[in-house]
């Protein structure tokens, strides 16, 4: 009995659960796909990524057996080897990691409403979210029996750098592919014209007709060390956004490793890493208002900042990669037999 593990990236990015799983004495495979930036940064390729998404689907399913377990890092992977399943009568176990819904376009709506539909259909088709909240969400949504899906929190993975909290150079920033209430932030950035804002966006997500007020500098599809260098300098992290569903968790739990202070949208997934003026700050959808407040009061007083990364550095050790591994592997075993 096999492990298939399957990935939107290089297969070498699925070496951490090969790993792992290995010695449990579980045969592991991992497929993956070589992809580029452009893919994910213009509206066109798209095309092109849900193609290599539909090769990767396709390879697990023949390299698998009745009896193996196919587990997608990438949800739409995951939800393109069910939905195959589906209409082909092919019987496969499928475990699709992290599942978020977002509306993003015509071909984010047309996979949704094909293959997603087709996929939830499936009766070994299981999923996982980061939010316990969101399994009752979903399933009400998608029509999903709440049996098939299970509680796996974002977690820390062993590169994510590390630091020591620091006053910064002044400035609050703002960055990630999707999903930031940009609108918010300028508003917030209008009523603080003395305090520097750094934005860092996907430019096909970004809304061109914003008007972007002199004291926020933007910067638009980055390569990653960029990304978070502007993080790592910054004093204040702040992410406005604009949806309910799981949004900024990788860059907040980053922004948390390097001990930066957290302002971000009360949301259910964000609610189970932030405790309000315990560990961060929650702030309520669209409120430019609180934010631009709570940027003023953290700016200035350094303690409270400190304060707040200090809690935040020992209340996220819970979201660690062993505990990670803890609940995969329970997961897993509902679902295979060595």
């Amino acid at each position: 009995m096999k492990l298939i593990f399957t990935v939107c990236s290089e297969a070498k990015n699925n070496d951490f659960m090969i790993e792992y799983f290995n010695p449990k004495g579980f045969e592991c495979f991992s497929i993956g796909m070589k992809t580029s930036m452009k893919n994910r940064t213009v509206s066109w390729r798209r095309i092109i990524l849900y193609y290599k998404y539909i090769q990767v689907a396709i390879v697990s399913i023949k390299k698998s057996k009745k009896e193996d377990l196919i587990v997608a890092q990438n949800f739409v992977i995951g939800a393109f080897t069910g939905f195959f399943c589906k209409i082909l009568g092919i019987n496969r176990t499928i475990l699709s990691l992290n599942m978020i819904s977002h509306d993003k376009g015509f071909v984010n709506k047309l996979v949704r409403k094909v293959v997603y539909n087709s996929a939830f259909k499936y009766p070994n088709f299981y999923i996982t979210v980061n939010s316990e909240a969101l399994i009752g969400v979903y399933a009400r949504e998608f029509e999903i029996n709440e049996g098939h899906f299970y509680l796996l929190h974002d977690n820390i993975r062993e590169h994510y750098d590390s630091a020591p909290f620091t006053i910064g150079n002044g400035s609050v920033f703002c960055g990630g592919e999707a999903m930031r209430d940009w609108n918010t932030l300028f508003k917030a950035a209008k009523l603080l014209p003395g305090v520097q804002f750094i934005a860092v966006a996907r430019k096909i997500n970004f809304d061109a007709f914003l008007e972007v007020p002199a004291n926020v500098t933007m910067y638009y599809d980055c390569d990653f060390d960029f990304f978070y260098q502007q993080l790592r300098e910054s004093s204040i992290v702040a992410m406005p956004l604009t949806t309910t569903a799981p949004a900024g968790l990788t860059v907040m739990i980053r922004a948390a490793l390097l001990s930066k202070p957290i302002i971000i949208t009360s949301t259910p997934s964000t609610k189970d890493y932030v405790e309000n003026n315990t560990n961060g700050i929650l702030i309520d959808k669209g409120d430019e208002k609180m934010l631009a407040s709570e940027i003023i009061r953290l700016l200035a007083d350094t303690s409270a900042a400190e304060k707040l990364t200090s809690s935040m550095t020992e209340s996220i050790k819970k979201f660690s990669m062993s505990n990670y591994f803890k609940t995969l592997d329970n997961i897993i075993d509902r679902h295979i037999t060595i």
